[in-house]
């Protein structure tokens, strides 16, 4: 039986930084996806992702953002590929609206830089937005997107250049664990590992559901617009976006691969329903998946054609309260969880796969994980 000291299943976002790292260490590694490399199947994929540190979610995000801003700089450094577009973040809404206190707040909180936009100043910096009366903006300069296919080729390739053996449309037909470690079967195949480090995204409950997490799949399609002034939505023009405004709730990206704006909008049952399993999510792009973003962008950006220029299905794994499950089940000791990440993880993923590590070859990290841990749900195996 051939043995590793970590083995990786699932190498999306999380998997695969967390298969560069490990090896980088020294760790004897083996990798395994059932899809192709930075595939389109599961949630990171679509061009680009907002990296913000102005992060809504709470303080104990800090250290991630942090973390993995510093592996994206050493991704693209270690690399040469070009994986982040710095275009700016701005936040719209009221001046006494949540959104702008708390983009005020979070940035104090994590020390980050920003600028405080009046309506003049916003309307006059980026005419693109239809900006209300009233409205004020709030602009993280360090702010912009991240290339989610190259951040996933970029660290594969350099896991693979350290060693690591990855598997590709290789599916793991079970998994067996204990406090000496792991089996891995594929097939008639079985690999032993010291620790396994499970991020499989949406199907990430398949491998272990034994562990009872409470975690939920949720369609969330990507969408496209595209203007006569092209060149006016591009990184260098228009920064990523976060918009609450009375019952205006959207966020989106700049043109960063000719594809257009990518806009999306609040959650709605119709919109961004929620699925039995991650297979569910084959099913064809249609109106119910294009309108409610297409009334947005109707009313937002006068420039952009309100009909979708391109739009592709993606989903996410959701946790009861929103937070990411990272962290060593009691009930398995043997492996580490990386899941759950409800749409607002690939910023993290770098700093997440490291955090997994650290936690599969030292047993412990020192970024306080207490809130993301899996045993906060009561399961056990």
């Amino acid at each position: 039986m051939t043995s590793y000291d970590v083995a990786v299943l699932g190498l999306g976002a999380m998997g695969a930084t967390a298969a560069w790292r490990a090896a980088a260490r020294g760790a004897s590694v083996i990798g395994f996806e059932q899809f192709t490399p930075a595939h389109a199947r599961g949630s990171s994929h679509g061009g680009s992702r907002i990296f913000r540190k102005t992060v809504f979610e709470g303080i104990d995000y800090v250290p991630l953002v942090n973390r993995a801003e510093t592996l994206w700089a050493q991704l693209e450094r270690d690399s040469g590929a070009t994986v982040f577009y710095r275009s700016g973040g701005l936040c719209v809404g009221a001046a006494d609206g949540e959104l702008v206190r708390d983009a005020v707040r979070c940035a104090e909180e994590g020390a980050v830089e920003i600028e405080l936009l009046d309506a003049d100043a916003l309307a006059g910096r980026y005419p693109q937005f239809a900006v209300a009366p009233g409205d004020v903006g709030v602009f993280e300069p360090g702010a912009g997107a991240l290339d989610p296919e190259g951040c996933i080729r970029a660290a594969l390739g350099l896991a693979k250049a350290a060693g690591a053996e990855l598997r590709f449309e290789t599916q793991v037909t079970g998994l067996q664990y204990d406090d000496a470690g792991v089996r891995i079967s594929v097939g008639a195949e079985t690999i032993s590992a010291r620790r396994a480090i499970v991020a499989t995204g949406a199907w990430f409950t398949d491998l272990v559901p034994e562990l009872g997490l409470p975690l939920q799949i949720q369609r969330s399609p990507l969408v496209w617009f595209t203007g006569a002034d092209r060149a006016a939505y591009g990184p260098d023009r228009f920064p990523t976006f976060i918009w609450e405004s009375g019952d205006l709730n959207g966020w989106g990206i700049p043109d960063v691969d000719g594809r257009g704006v990518k806009v999306g909008v609040g959650s709605g049952a119709a919109y961004k329903p929620l699925l039995g399993h991650a297979s569910e999510n084959s099913y064809p792009i249609g109106p119910v998946d294009t309108d409610p973003v297409e009334a947005f962008v109707r009313r937002a950006f006068p420039g952009l054609d309100p009909v979708a220029a391109a739009a592709t299905p993606c989903m996410n794994s959701k946790s009861p309260d929103r937070d990411f499950v990272i962290g060593i089940p009691a009930a398995a000791p043997s492996l580490v969880l990386a899941g759950g990440f409800s749409g607002h993880g690939f910023k993290h993923s770098a700093a997440v796969g490291d955090i997994t590590v650290d936690l599969a070859m030292e047993g412990a990290s020192d970024i306080a994980l207490d809130r993301f841990s899996p045993n906060r749900f009561g399961a056990t195996a």
